[in-house]
């Protein structure tokens, strides 16, 4: 279970096939088997030491997730498992990503914030409530406004500089996980 709130970037140092190593920023904290979400897709922990870890994407995650578009250099943001008893100051993120897709636009507004315009396939719209929470590669946001088969987000100054959504140009995928509480409420409802 994770909040959304991004704790550190880390860069991907090397990859081979599913198997990546990524800067290890999170040096104190690591333990092999521990679950890290990347860019919102939760990741296991193989092997670490002091400058790098590795986890294994298998090939049902690739096709689910944009990893595999993710080159050497690219940057992921990363957030550990919550602890019980810890404030959550996101919202609920389980990690498992609901779909990929599309940055449509980027737009920057005199007080430095900056619009955020995704598309997604239209199945996905029941899950888009206006002022109800979005997870964009890991990062919990508010949704502005949606309509059949998109959403707009606003950013602020401090994610857009503490995250990597200011590497992320437009017609770039993404990836989205819809509110995980709205998903159980609706199941629970049919």
């Amino acid at each position: 279970m994770f909040t959304g709130i991004i704790e550190k970037k880390a860069k991907i140092l090397s990859r081979n096939g599913g198997k990546f190593r990524v800067e290890n920023t999170l040096w104190e904290d690591l333990t092999i088997g521990q679950s890290i979400a990347h860019d919102w897709a939760c990741m296991t922990i193989e092997s670490f030491d002091r400058d790098a870890y590795t986890f294994f994407v298998m090939e049902e995650s690739l096709k689910k997730i944009n990893f595999s578009m993710k080159k050497t250099w690219d940057m992921f943001n990363i957030e550990r498992c919550v602890r019980v008893g810890e404030r959550l100051d996101g919202h609920f993120v389980s990690g498992h990503i609901d779909t990929v897709w599309l940055i449509q636009k980027i737009a920057r507004n005199d007080d430095g914030s900056h619009l955020i315009g995704v598309s997604f396939d239209k199945k996905y719209s029941e899950l888009c409530i206006e002022k109800g929470s979005i997870c964009i590669n890991g990062i919990s946001l508010t949704i502005v406004s949606c309509g059949e088969g998109n959403l707009t987000v606003s950013i602020i100054p401090h994610t857009w500089s503490e995250t990597n959504l200011w590497t992320i140009l437009e017609w770039e995928h993404v990836n989205l996980e819809f509110d995980m509480l709205w998903k159980y409420i609706r199941n629970f409802k049919k």
